[in-house]
């Protein structure tokens, strides 16, 4: 009886740790990406914290922007240039460089306030993913 009580209790610890193991040994690139209009909807819950979105980035001179079309919503984002080492965003930055080159792209980063009215929000960039051209002009 008691090995019996042993077996089942390693058993189950057993199936828990398997079905466990996929979600702990996940990266922080394997994060699904909030919505960019959830973000900035409940802008003061994210404020300071690293964020992970995606929507359609492009640049207008020197300002690269990530929108999303479901509610207009738009942030800056802030490229730093000692991350230009980093390949995620040399390749993103080569994506979007010119005007009117649009990507959907996932992006993660500090979100924080500008205290700027026209672009009140912005996300310091971390990492870029799954970033995809957008030849006909965006969304």
């Amino acid at each position: 009886m008691y090995t019996k009580s042993i077996c089942r209790a390693t058993t189950f610890a057993l199936v828990m740790a398997l079905a466990a193991g996929p979600a702990a040994a996940r990266s922080a690139d394997d994060t699904p990406p909030d919505t960019l209009c959830t973000v900035i909807g409940t802008a003061s819950r994210y404020l300071g914290t690293t964020v992970t979105v995606r929507g359609v980035a492009s640049s207008a001179g020197k300002v690269t922007t990530l929108s999303d079309d479901q509610c207009k919503g738009s942030v800056s984002l802030t490229l730093d240039d000692s991350g230009s080492r980093k390949r995620d965003i040399t390749s993103f930055k080569r994506a979007v460089a010119s005007n009117g080159a649009h990507a959907n792209a996932t992006v993660s980063g500090r979100f924080r306030s500008t205290g700027d009215a026209q672009s009140p929000y912005a996300i310091d960039v971390y990492s870029v993913r799954d970033v995809v051209d957008l030849h006909d002009g965006g969304g």
